[in-house]
Formats: structure tokens, sequence, C-alpha cells
């Protein structure tokens, strides 16, 4: 099963909120996945896996691991524009068939 991280700065409030929109969005496309809140320091644990992040925060590239701004979410911009990103990078993984929530 995928695994998709919320992170924020402190990994609570704001990620719940989001975390909860994002659940919403799959639930309604027909997908399923793991859907965890974390901070920036558990995306550092060499523990840490994860397919896509969704992030209020600017993280590293090097992190390796695909990201998807969580701001329209939490603002109530234009999440369309967020919800797109996550069904595209899903639908790369998908074809790309490493959807394994055990990769960093």
């Amino acid at each position: 099963m995928l695994t998709i991280a919320i992170v924020c700065g402190a990994g609570i409030a704001t990620s719940a909120l989001i975390a909860e929109q994002v659940r919403d969005h799959l639930a309604a496309r027909g997908r399923e996945a793991h859907v965890v809140q974390a901070t920036v320091m558990d995306l550092l644990s060499a523990d840490f896996r994860a397919d896509l992040v969704i992030s209020t925060v600017d993280l590293p590239d090097a992190l390796g691991i695909p990201q998807v701004s969580g701001m329209p979410l939490l603002l109530g911009t234009n999440p369309q524009v967020t919800y797109d990103d996550i069904d595209r990078l899903l639908a790369r993984i998908d074809a790309a068939g490493t959807g394994s929530g055990d990769r960093r």
C-alpha cells in the first residue's frame, strides 16, 4: 500500500487538517493509501519511508521522495491544484510499479 506523508513544521494541527482532506480525496477516487502525519525531522530519519510527501514547508529535493505543496489545501486558495498534483504523481508511481511504502 502506498504511504503518503503529510508534513508541517510541528506535525500536529496543520498536518491533521491536510491529512483529512487528502484521505477524502483518495476515497473519492477509490484509492487506498496509508496517510501519515510527520515532521521534517521524521523525514530525515533513516527509518522513515513514504512514497509521496505533501508539505506546507520547503523541503530539499535530495530527500528523493516526490513532493507536493499542501499550502493550497491549508489556505483553501485552490485545493484542486494540490489534488491534481497528487493524482499525477500517484499515476506516475503506479506506472513505475514502485509504490511500496518502503522506500525513501
